[in-house]
């Protein structure tokens, strides 16, 4: 091969590369992000981890600037995820459960608009191209910088930049979950009785598990020496049917990562447990103290978990 064919098959390698690389690394989550609330799609993407895989069929659309979504689960029970706004409605055997949604991202929905923490917590870097769902995706991969996080691989679609495919690794670098578009078709206009036809809101729906969730004003607890990077960004409590008690659910998250933090009154005749326990790419860590069961919750290293827990004090 002479030296110029060389330069050109050199060229045709990286100049799909330029035009990410030429532009703030950093935008182009912040448009993949937008990308993901924005864009009219439907298609199926399948989810795997180290305990369970299923698939899911998802219409999502923008309408009026408001974001619609329909996430049918086709493997299991039937479950369904419809979110209008910022309401997510959750539907199974037990009923249907109502709630507000607030920093909760589902898949392709994995970015945050507001990508400065990330900044703090990751290092970004571009992989190579490969074709997800029959579309070409460029590899975006985010390090952690430390050990309390994961690392998370983003392949975003070379045209529109919605996610078409998500793998998160340990810090050995093994793939604990990942979740990636088997097929999707774009649109520029999707019918808005699409989804409010599939369940029908002006009905009474009544969970088996009852809870009702308010928002906590007075907190009895302080929280000393959180994991760096891991802001607060929900605090729930409920009320369980037919006790006089509230339990508390503090949400944390770096941008990517999300702890849930449970704060349980334990009631007489119930063992508190205490250790560290791992479901799947899940990790957990309770402990007991005064009267409370306190866990936490979520994907992410033991030493996160086991810090999180420990961060409590009454």
């Amino acid at each position: 091969m002479t030296l110029l064919k060389k330069l050109l098959t050199l060229l045709c390698l990286v100049f799909p590369l330029l035009s990410f690389a030429m532009e703030d690394p950093w935008s182009i989550l912040e448009k993949s992000a937008k990308a993901s609330q924005q864009l009219n799609y439907e298609g199926v993407f399948h989810s795997q981890s180290s305990s369970e895989s299923n698939s899911t069929h998802v219409i999502h659309a923008n309408i009026d600037n408001k974001e619609y979504c329909l996430l049918k689960m086709l493997d299991g029970a039937p479950n369904e995820v419809f979110c209008s706004g910022d309401m997510v409605y959750v539907t199974s055997q037990d009923g249907l459960l109502i709630k507000k949604r607030k920093n909760q991202f589902l898949f392709p929905s994995v970015l945050p608009s507001d990508i400065k923490h990330l900044k703090k917590n990751y290092q970004l870097s571009f992989g190579e191209k490969k074709r997800v769902a029959d579309r070409m995706a460029q590899h975006i991969e985010l390090k952690a910088k430390d050990n309390l996080r994961f690392n998370y691989h983003i392949w975003i679609d070379e045209k529109n930049l919605l996610p078409l495919k998500l793998i998160v690794t340990n810090n050995k670098n093994q793939p604990i979950e990942q979740s990636t578009f088997t097929t999707i078709a774009f649109s520029e206009v999707i019918d808005k009785d699409i989804f409010e036809k599939n369940i029908n809101l002006s009905k009474i729906y009544v969970s088996k598990n009852k809870f009702i969730e308010n928002y906590v004003s007075n907190k009895f607890w302080n929280l000393k020496d959180l994991p760096s990077g891991f802001k607060e960004v929900d605090l729930i409590s409920r009320r369980v049917n037919g006790l006089n008690l509230l339990d508390y659910q503090i949400i944390f998250s770096d941008g990517l990562a999300y702890v849930s933090l449970f704060i349980r009154p334990i009631t007489r005749g119930t063992e508190p447990k205490e250790g560290t326990v791992a479901i799947g790419p899940t990790n957990i860590s309770a402990r007991y103290q005064d009267g409370y069961q306190i866990m936490s919750v979520g994907m992410v290293p033991p030493e996160t978990v086991n810090t999180f827990s420990g961060a409590i004090e009454f």
